[in-house]
């Protein structure tokens, strides 16, 4: 019994890949001409097994905390047909608990990211502006940060 239980624990606590994408796309003025960015952000969800099982007549303390996190593909081209491709891991970016055992939970949750669709497009706008900064400096240091002439 106790191995199967210490299976479980182990497969709950891995990432299970939702096969979500989330795009933004954006066009960044630099002196260098026009850029096109595209970001690309793979929903994943962690799942994490807390608690215990308690005897008959008491209170269950088992529960599954969950989080979905995005990995950010960031893919610019310049005018001048340069590629600057950046790869951002975020923090969690929506969480939950839910009683019982993770193994039981996996559709409700998948769910229930799916149905926050706004939050992480909203997350991927407020990130695709932060790395505004980033990408103006990637493109300075390859084309200068002036306008020649």
């Amino acid at each position: 019994m106790a191995y199967f239980v210490t299976a479980g624990l182990v497969l709950a606590a891995t990432g299970a890949a939702l096969g979500m994408t989330v795009d933004h796309h954006n066009h960044v003025d630099h002196h260098s001409g026009p850029v096109a960015v595209k970001y690309r952000g793979d929903v994943a969800i962690t799942h994490k097994q807390v608690g215990a099982v308690a005897p008959g007549g008491r209170t269950s303390s088992l529960r599954c905390d969950w989080a979905a996190t995005m990995t950010v593909a960031r893919h610019a081209v310049a005018a001048s047909g340069t590629r600057l491709v950046r790869s951002i891991d975020t923090k969690p970016v929506v969480s939950g608990t839910r009683p019982g055992w993770c193994a039981t939970s996996h559709r409700a949750i998948t769910e229930e990211v799916a149905s926050r669709t706004a939050d992480l497009h909203a997350h991927l706008q407020v990130l695709a502006r932060e790395d505004e900064t980033m990408l103006r400096a990637e493109l300075d240091q390859i084309h200068g940060p002036q306008r020649a002439g």
